[in-house]
């Protein structure tokens, strides 16, 4: 099944999707530190087989649990892997890794534009040295298919990863104590960036271990049964349809306490683009 779906994949990017990046474009996004691309998995097994590594070894060199900010309520903050920047697979100005690249980037910026946001972020300071969004996207009806897929295909991996991980498909907490935490430690600071956020998670994450349950599991993707469970999940209809409708209709919220996370029951919406 690993050999199916990462082959569909790659002919969907590569052969009805032909968009690349502008020559003027100076990878911004490869770069900011502000500007999240969220890792599956999937996406460092495939990077693993193209470049022979390890899961691992791509995880612990180049990736980071962090933080992104609910689009249903600021005060939420989701769990997700996260690319280190400036991406160690830049040279030059472009991908080294261009066909095997992370889903995320590779949605970017056609997916956006389908699903109408692509004036809202270009309003954005984040956004403003994006050449690809001064002007839409020329997009064909079959890319525009392609692209439905690929964002598809995104959301199931990252469902499947966090339920993987954390055994549930979006972990969500309340960033509150974080804020408190942040505030005894800069009190003349009004606001707080999500990198703050993702250095005070850091030092908590350690305290309950998480970090290595999570190195614990990763290192399991290192063998060819550890990989080939993770993707007879994929191929379980049932569990992956109780895992979407999680995904959609998330209804717990984890606050960090000192050495464990406390379940609540909470109803959030979920966000119509769920990364980025």
């Amino acid at each position: 099944m690993q050999n199916d779906v990462f082959r569909r994949q790659a002919d969907l990017f590569n052969a009805e999707l032909n968009f690349r990046c502008p020559d003027d474009c100076n990878a911004p996004g490869c770069r900011m530190a502000d500007i999240i691309v969220e890792i599956t998995l999937f996406d460092l097994i495939r990077i693993g087989r193209t470049l022979n590594t390890p899961v691992s070894h791509l995880f612990s060199q180049y990736c980071r649990l962090g933080l992104a900010t609910c689009d249903e309520n600021i005060r939420y903050k989701r769990l997700l892997i996260k690319m280190r920047k400036p991406c160690a697979f830049l040279f030059n100005n472009r991908c080294m890794i261009h066909d095997a690249k992370p889903l995320n980037c590779k949605l970017f910026p056609g997916y956006y534009q389908i699903k109408g946001l692509m004036g809202e972020l270009s309003e954005k300071p984040l956004f403003h040295n994006f050449p690809c969004m001064k002007k839409p996207v020329a997009m064909s009806g079959k890319e525009c298919t392609a692209l439905k897929e690929l964002g598809k295909m995104s959301s199931l991996e990252q469902a499947l990863t966090h339920d993987y991980l954390f055994d549930i498909p979006r972990l969500i907490i309340d960033a509150k104590p974080l804020t408190k935490k942040l505030r005894r430690n800069f009190p003349n600071r009004r606001r707080f960036s999500l990198k703050d956020y993702d250095n005070v998670l850091e030092d908590m994450i350690n305290s309950l271990s998480l970090s290595e349950h999570v190195m614990n599991k990763i290192i399991k993707l290192d063998t060819v049964a550890g990989v080939k469970n993770l993707f007879e999940k994929m191929g379980d209809h049932v569990k992956m349809e109780r895992l979407m409708l999680k995904l959609a209709r998330p209804n717990v919220i984890f606050k960090l306490k000192r050495h464990h996370m406390k379940p609540y029951k909470r109803i959030l919406r979920s966000p119509e683009v769920p990364f980025i």
